[in-house]
């Protein structure tokens, strides 16, 4: 059971505790800019992520939806022409190449676009920092 007299020992090691965490807070100026820089690149990296995900998928329905109407034309009628059936794949295929390339396309152009946001918006992050810290260095010496 804690005693009267164990309170002001309390309260003194909180007091300590929280005057070392001053220097730590000191540099929230300094910091501020590098943390709202990551967490608007983390929303940047994310729509882009979303919008590639939409036009991928768009494309795997178009896949689907053509593999099986290529289905539906060489499994069906009385008399089915191999020469036909052999076109109808090839041309599926030729066709799903294409959106395979084109996902692969997106996907460079998204990671280009990304890397380069990053990248302005985190120079852009440094030089607010060193902004901060010249202001709060020169605040520490007056």
């Amino acid at each position: 059971m804690p005693t009267k007299s164990a309170k002001p020992e309390i309260q003194e090691a909180l007091t300590d505790a929280l005057k070392s965490m001053r220097g730590v807070m000191s540099m929230n100026p300094v910091v501020a800019p590098q943390i709202e820089q990551f967490w608007k690149a983390q929303d940047h990296l994310l729509s882009e992520a979303e919008e590639y995900s939409r036009l991928w998928f768009k494309r795997r329905h178009e896949a689907t939806r053509t593999a099986l109407q290529t289905a539906r034309e060489t499994t069906t009628g009385d008399n089915p022409d191999p020469a036909k059936t052999m076109q109808a794949v090839a041309d599926w295929q030729r066709h799903s190449i294409e959106r395979m390339v084109e996902d692969a396309r997106e996907w460079f152009e998204m990671v280009s676009r990304c890397a380069k946001h990053v990248s302005e918006t985190e120079a852009d992050a440094i030089g607010e920092s060193m902004e901060a810290a010249s202001k709060a260095a020169g605040k520490s010496k007056s």
